[in-house]
């Protein structure tokens, strides 16, 4: 991190920071998608394990040094039945909209094409919703009810930056799923991390605005 001749910090910003973290920090994301990858084997963890990776990526882009391994399992163990709880509600919508995108565009008639392409535009809503509860449930204590209604109401707060990075992060996803199984050593190493890093950008500066430092 560099400082100007008058002794402030000079911070970067924007995606020189998106782009300085993912080089600088690259075999912490490998370890964090690695940690993460073993910790979701449950499946029924999946949640609790992606809200650990969303603390340990926001922290990243802080450019704050921290104890990756203590920090994860720290946020893993956290709220842990209430983020099951609503990190699966959430997740079920979100797998419902894609199940619903696949099985009309797969019909291959034109009459599907528009509930294909609703589902596909519900399924991206869904995933940047289901970015920012992530994130509110890292870093801030709120009621089951607030988690929802924040995470919905926040996409209409979101900047164009914000929407670009919650759809770059899908699309790293879905280009995996895409080319599986020849994308498994991708999943395994640095897929899930850059996409959660990617999401974290998009995202914590509206929830640090309108949530956290109210």
């Amino acid at each position: 991190m560099g400082y100007q001749q008058d002794g402030s910090e000079n911070r970067k910003k924007g995606l020189p920071l998106l782009f300085h973290v993912m080089i600088s920090r690259l075999l912490s994301l490998i370890a964090l998608n690695v940690m993460y990858v073993v910790c979701c084997i449950p499946l029924v963890t999946i949640p609790s394990a992606s809200v650990a990776m969303m603390k340990c990526v926001g922290l990243m882009l802080a450019e704050e040094d921290f104890p990756l391994f203590s920090v994860f399992f720290a946020a893993l163990k956290s709220e842990f039945l209430k983020t099951l709880a609503v990190g699966w509600l959430m997740l079920l919508l979100l797998f419902g909209a894609l199940f619903g995108a696949l099985f009309y565009w797969s019909a291959d008639a034109q009459i599907t094409l528009i509930p294909a392409v609703f589902c596909a535009i519900l399924a991206v809503l869904l995933f940047s919703a289901y970015n920012n509860l992530l994130y509110m449930l890292a870093n801030v204590r709120l009621p089951f009810g607030a988690l929802i209604k924040n995470a919905f109401l926040l996409l209409f707060a979101r900047s164009l930056r914000g929407v670009a990075a919650s759809s770059g992060a899908l699309l790293i996803l879905t280009a995996c799923a895409w080319w599986f199984p020849r994308s498994i050593p991708i999943l395994l190493l640095i897929a899930f991390s850059v996409s959660a890093l990617v999401a974290c950008f998009g995202v914590r500066d509206v929830i640090e605005t309108y949530i956290i430092k109210r």
